[in-house]
């Protein structure tokens, strides 16, 4: 237990700091993803099956998006290969099911977060298969967290708190969310 605190806190030290390279463009998009993926790696926590707190949370968010995006980009580089046909399939699936292991994580953020602490809206996006898909969800009473989801139980989770607004907005990490990896 005292392990995974330690751990944990240097998660949290190490998500910030990622956040504050990328937010001042030392990092591009690519490395932040990477650099991320191999510190989870490295880490060696697994996700919690279990959350107790608004931390494993984000920490489980944290995870299951940074694995979804590996495997979607081991995905990508293999799409135009029939040899490899059943891992890209493989990839896939595992990306589909970080995503929604990430979204059962947002949920928990959401349940542990007071009303007045969480503003959501759909975001602006370039893409036009994901404009009207893809909404923000910013804790305000967390250092940097911005999540993201297409998640309609979410959406009408939010809406029956009263904490979705139904204008479109500019995404907070606008930059982020716009460029593709």
């Amino acid at each position: 237990m005292i392990i995974e605190k330690k751990k944990l806190e240097l998660f949290e030290e190490w998500r910030i700091e990622s956040i504050i390279l990328l937010s001042e463009s030392k990092i591009e998009k690519n490395e932040f993803l990477d650099r991320n993926y191999r510190f989870l790696v490295n880490l060696g926590l697994k996700p919690f099956s279990t959350i107790m707190n608004l931390q494993e949370a984000i920490y489980n968010y944290q995870y299951y998006n940074i694995m979804a995006k590996f495997a979607n980009t081991r995905a990508f580089e293999l799409q135009n290969s029939p040899k490899k046909k059943k891992l890209y399939t493989r990839f896939i699936n595992d990306r589909e099911n970080y995503y929604y292991l990430k979204d059962l994580a947002t949920e928990s953020i959401i349940d542990f977060v007071e009303n007045e602490n969480i503003v959501s809206y759909f975001i602006n996006l370039r893409s036009k298969r994901l404009t009207g898909q893809i909404f923000e969800i910013y804790i305000k009473s967390c250092d940097s967290l911005i999540l993201h989801s297409k998640n309609k139980k979410i959406l009408d989770k939010l809406k029956a708190r009263n904490v979705f607004c139904e204008e479109v907005r500019e995404s907070l990490i606008d930059s982020y969310v716009n460029k593709s990896y």
